[in-house]
């Protein structure tokens, strides 16, 4: 499997230090870390992830609004993490060619699967 260039964006600290630890362990390496959707976009301009995995629910934009703004600079690929899984969320999601959408708490294993689509498709 390919190694990724990812950068992560969750309001949660537990959630980002998860995301930190996990990702090197499965043969990643996180670019840029952000607790808001405009701070993912900031990280995004900056190091131009192979991937992307972002909450919904942040402070300041959420983050398929963050998605839409950084498709503009960048193609990444995106892996949603949230706690939400109503029809809405999943529609925009959806609407953005979003790779995966896993509900919290997150399973390594669904999170691997994920990340081995990507790494597998670039």
């Amino acid at each position: 499997m390919r190694r990724l260039r990812i950068a992560v964006a969750d309001d949660e600290p537990d959630m980002r230090e998860y995301l930190g630890r996990i990702l090197p362990l499965l043969g990643h390496d996180v670019v840029g870390i952000a607790s808001t959707g405009a701070g993912l976009v900031e990280v995004c301009r900056r190091v131009s992830p192979d991937a992307i995995i972002t909450d919904i629910k942040m402070p300041d934009m959420d983050g398929l609004d963050a998605v839409r703004a950084i498709r503009a600079d960048c193609a990444a690929p995106v892996i949603v993490v949230t706690g939400y899984q109503d029809r809405a969320h999943r529609t925009r999601a959806h609407e953005l060619l979003v790779a995966a959408y896993l509900l919290k708490p997150v399973k390594r294993a669904d999170l691997e699967q994920a990340l081995a689509r990507i790494a597998g498709a670039r």
